[in-house]
């Protein structure tokens, strides 16, 4: 199973999905980048988020309505950490990111002639309202809200 998931879930479609988040914001911490693959890179989510956009949810609404999705929060998020600093390293080495206190893009990058397929097309359409959701609160906040262990 976890080679089916690594498969789905893999580098490639991790750094278009961060690099898609920071052309529509001006810098990120690198402990709230690796919030973003868990929730974009799973399918329920991004479902749940494309039915809900524009109705401005917080976190604490999204895992009231949808508990199931954050029964394995930690979980994905863990799973995930490799792939997003693999993510990171292979954006920072192509020179698209520059990763200091915190991950700053160094131009932005239109994925508007690309045809990424379904699946991006999807995650890249609610990634506007999920930076809306994130950005009302702390990082720490977060982390506290969706209980993640280290």
């Amino acid at each position: 199973m976890k080679e089916i998931y690594y498969t789905y879930n893999n580098e490639a479609i991790a750094s278009c999905i961060l690099l898609s988040v920071l052309n529509k914001v001006d810098k990120l911490d690198v402990a709230r980048s690796c919030l973003i693959l868990p929730f974009l890179l799973d399918d329920r989510t991004v479902n749940y988020l494309a039915k809900t956009q524009g109705q401005n949810l917080s976190i604490e609404q999204l895992v009231k309505d949808q508990p199931r999705l954050f029964v394995s929060f930690n979980k994905r998020y863990v799973s995930l950490l490799p792939i997003t600093i693999n993510a990171l390293m292979i954006l920072s080495k192509s020179n698209q990111i520059i990763i200091g206190s915190e991950i700053v893009r160094t131009e932005t990058f239109t994925f508007d002639n690309a045809n990424l397929g379904g699946r991006f097309s999807k995650i890249e359409s609610v990634i506007p309202d999920f930076i809306d959701m994130l950005e009302k609160y702390t990082t720490s906040k977060l982390y506290k809200v969706l209980k993640i262990q280290l």
